[in-house]
Parts: C-alpha cells; structure tokens; sequence
C-alpha cells in the first residue's frame, strides 16, 4: 500500500460553527417543557410541571403560587387529564382556544404544537406577572395572563366572555322606550 495516502494529512479552512444563540436556547427550553407537558398524567405532576416553568421565569415568592393556580386551570382546557371526554375534542377545542390550523398533522405532532403553545402563552404570562411585581398578586396575574391570552391563545378570551356571567349593573336598572330610542334612567 501506499505510505504517501496514509501519511496525507490535509488543512482545510472550515468556517466556525456558531454557538447556540439565546434563541435556540428558548426553543429548547420550550419544547422541553412541552414534552413535559405531555407527560404529566396527574393534575399533581401538571402543577410540579408548571412550578418549574414559572421558576424558570424567575417571579417572586408571591407570584409564584396564583400564577401556577392560574396555568393549571388554563391547562386543564387544554391537557387531558382524564379521560371523562374525547381526545379529539379537547384538541379542537385547544386548536381553537390557540388559533391554530392542525390539518396535515399527526395527532402526536398536533399534541406537541398544542403543548408548545401553550408554554408560549405561559412563558409570556410568568414575564408579564413579573413586570407588574408592584400590584397585588392575583390582580396581576390575571392582569398578565389576558394579556398574554391576547397573543397566544385569543381562543380563550373568546371562551371566557361566552362563560362569563353578567355583571348584576349590566342586567338590571330603569329604562323605558321613547319612540325609537330607548331612555335609562338612573345613570
């Protein structure tokens, strides 16, 4: 055989393979919160799952505990958790509470969107919460957390108002036609 292949020892110029960027880095810690996400069986894993992506996020200690009660109620719209309805229903009803278009996907990839989705939405949620550390705790929180849904999931905003109760000033009071306008009195 020949010694001067053996010994052949080239220099080539490769251009410098770039460090993984911030971005990266958050798609990662994404779907690894996604996968997470599918995994837990148990409202007690969900909440251990959604106390390690607030801490993550880095609120303090007050809010900490409503923004995790708030999360997992989003997510039991969400997860199934039981199985006391389809699977299929709950991630149409998902895909509309996020906006999203599933055709063409598997039903493991249409899971793993829905997951993903949803820790966008919690991620946006655990840093608004943590700009408003001045307010009481619950209020911003909830505060956080619409404005949030008004990116992420619209679908659940929409739900909301559907299911929301009317207020009592809004259903009650005096008022009285007057040709084709109508008076309120009182107000």
């Amino acid at each position: 055989m020949d010694r001067r292949l053996i010994d052949y020892k080239p220099e080539l110029e490769l251009g410098s393979v770039p460090a993984a960027t911030q971005k990266t880095r958050d798609e990662y810690g994404e779907m690894s919160f996604a996968a997470q996400l599918l995994e837990a069986q148990t409202p007690g894993a969900l909440a251990v799952v959604l106390k390690d992506l607030v801490a993550r996020g880095g609120p303090g200690a007050a809010l900490a505990e409503p923004i995790v009660g708030v999360l997992q109620r989003a997510a039991r719209m969400v997860f199934p958790l039981n199985a006391t309805r389809a699977p299929g229903d709950l991630k149409r009803k998902a895909a509309a509470i996020f906006g999203m278009e599933l055709e063409g996907l598997s039903p493991e990839d249409k899971e793993f969107e829905l997951a993903r989705r949803f820790v966008r939405l919690a991620v946006d949620a655990v840093a608004r919460a943590r700009s408003r550390a001045g307010q009481e705790p619950g209020r911003a929180v909830q505060l956080a957390l619409l404005q949030a849904a008004r990116k992420h999931a619209p679908g659940l905003l929409r739900q909301r108002a559907r299911t929301a109760p009317m207020p009592q000033a809004a259903s009650a009071g005096m008022w009285h036609r007057q040709e084709n306008r109508i008076e309120v009195l009182d107000c």
